[in-house]
């Protein structure tokens, strides 16, 4: 390179810097640039997750359409006669929304309980059960995960199951 001409020395760098960016590129496995990979579209998503019973679909929402209690303590006996479900059970609950980017459906619905100190009794003095406390009920549920792989331009997603609080409920104590 050192008897090289000027020329022919800028065009040998240009063409080892070009052959290394290239190594470097095919070394992170990206066969299509990340700029040009797409999602499927949400009727395509939409249309892959309804094969698998059980899907998230019933709990997804738009995002901010929700919008959880302003006070989280026990509602007890507080609720008139129009109240929802959530509100005259015996473990009040309420619904808060989990966002996660990469899912689809990307917002859920999923069940917090008030905190009351235990299960509402009408019965009891106190107004709650003496031993009985108040648990989430979890379903299992399939949504899709972006995997970010892509492939002929479109981002491949993948099958999961994850659990989704939808109520609380009253229950005995562990043992």
């Amino acid at each position: 390179m050192f008897g090289m001409p000027t020329t022919q020395k800028f065009l040998s760098i240009v063409a080892v810097l070009t052959v290394t960016m290239t190594i470097v590129d095919k070394a992170q496995g990206n066969p299509v640039k990340r700029s040009a990979c797409q999602h499927p579209s949400q009727d395509d998503l939409r249309s892959m997750l309804s094969q698998y019973t059980d899907n998230a679909l019933s709990f997804a929402t738009t995002p901010g359409a929700n919008s959880p209690p302003a006070s989280t303590t026990c509602p007890g006996d507080d609720y008139s006669s129009g109240a929802p479900l959530e509100l005259r059970s015996n473990c009040p609950f309420y619904s808060v929304e989990d966002t996660e980017e990469g899912r689809y459906p990307p917002t859920l619905l999923q069940a917090e309980c008030y905190q009351c100190n235990n299960c509402l009794d009408d019965s009891r003095e106190s107004g709650y059960h003496v031993t009985y406390m108040c648990e989430k009920l979890v379903r299992q549920v399939w949504v899709l995960r972006n995997s970010n792989v892509c492939i002929g331009g479109i981002y491949q997603y993948n099958a999961v199951q994850v659990k989704i609080p939808v109520a609380c409920t009253c229950a005995r104590e562990r043992r």
